[in-house]
């Protein structure tokens, strides 16, 4: 039985003791506990999910979790991270292509806001068309804060328009619509984005995007940037994912690359955390955030036209070897050979 929406991915046999299961399966069964408030307040106006600026998705997998799923018989199904790399380990044929083209066993994922499309730009205009619709004073220099609070507290504690919560829903649904409609006038990619995916694209480098938005305005700005025939996937609005790291991990299953196989580029450090904790490895872009902000990424570029495949490839170079990674070491007491992790300052 699937409640709620559901996401489809590539079929991962997944072991339970009720015996494999697929990956499509097993996310068709997750449920969402709680809806946006945001979005209930966009669904009640329409039939049809369009996404929305909601508030800003927590980082997740801070334990290395990844996804739960609950059945009506009481029973629980949990796959976390480590689980993931393990099942969808290349194996067979695969395995001896991938290491003769090293670069199509690398995934990439892209966020879009901040990275693909300015989309800072069009939030502050939503909400620059609300304040004037609504005779509301807006700074000419917005804060920083304003784009990472949740949307109520924006209209209640930095631009104190009001102190009803009443009052600040009914404004910040005016922002979410007002975001909607301006975000499928984007038209122009950020700088270097084509080109990049397009090296991608000859190197036979599968990609996806994930988004905030609803997938049929996310493909639909994607068509105009001259974009949408390079992705092979995306995690939208109607996947409904909770966290940063489940959407990563969703893109992932769905190139069908493990997460440790995948390069995530992002533009801010919630982004680059999430990453990590997929152990994904992170490319951030500068843009909303300053380089020494985005320090702890595996690489930072100013645009994306400063890359080479060959930078991707480099990014696992030291693979086995880094932290938290399992190696084979001689017992000290003569049993044979055993498993740990390297621990810090071993490397």
């Amino acid at each position: 039985m699937n409640i709620g929406r559901c996401c489809v991915v590539a079929d991962v046999p997944l072991k339970t003791s009720r015996g494999p299961r697929s990956a499509s399966a097993f996310l068709q069964a997750r449920h969402r506990s709680s809806t946006s408030l945001v979005a209930r307040c966009l669904n009640e106006q329409s039939s049809v999910d369009t996404g929305s600026w909601d508030t800003p998705a927590g980082i997740g997998a801070e334990y290395g979790e990844g996804f739960v799923s609950y059945k009506i018989r009481g029973d629980v199904d949990k796959v976390d991270v480590d689980k993931l790399n393990f099942m969808m380990k290349t194996q067979g044929a695969q395995r001896l292509r991938h290491a003769m083209k090293p670069d199509e066993a690398i995934g990439v994922i892209f966020s879009f806001e901040g990275v693909l499309g300015d989309t800072r730009a069009v939030k502050e205009q939503a909400w620059r068309r609300v304040a004037a619709d609504e005779g509301l004073h807006f700074p000419d220099i917005p804060r920083p804060q304003m784009y990472e609070l949740p949307p109520e507290r924006v209209v209640t504690e930095v631009l104190m328009w009001t102190s009803s919560w009443v009052e600040a829903r009914k404004l910040t649904r005016l922002v979410s619509e007002a975001y909607v409609e301006l975000f499928a006038e984007l038209a122009v990619p950020e700088e270097g984005a084509l080109e990049w995916l397009a090296a991608l694209a000859s190197s036979k480098v599968p990609c996806a995007v994930i988004s905030d938005m609803s997938r049929p305005s996310l493909r639909k700005v994607l068509n105009e940037m001259g974009l949408d025939s390079y992705f092979q996937s995306d995690v939208t609005f109607e996947d409904d994912m909770e966290t940063i790291a489940q959407k990563l991990l969703s893109a992932s299953m769905k190139l069908g690359r493990p997460p440790n196989q995948c390069v995530a580029f992002a533009s801010s450090p919630k982004d680059v955390a999430a990453a990590h904790n997929c152990t994904m490895k992170a490319v951030a872009v500068h843009g909303d955030f300053k380089g020494y902000q985005l320090k702890q990424a595996d690489l930072t570029c100013s645009t994306l036209n400063e890359l080479s495949v060959y930078n991707l490839r480099r990014l696992f170079a030291n693979r086995g070897w880094e932290f938290m990674d399992t190696i084979k070491e001689k017992d000290s007491s003569g049993g044979g050979i055993g498993q740990t992790r390297i621990a810090a300052g071993t490397v």
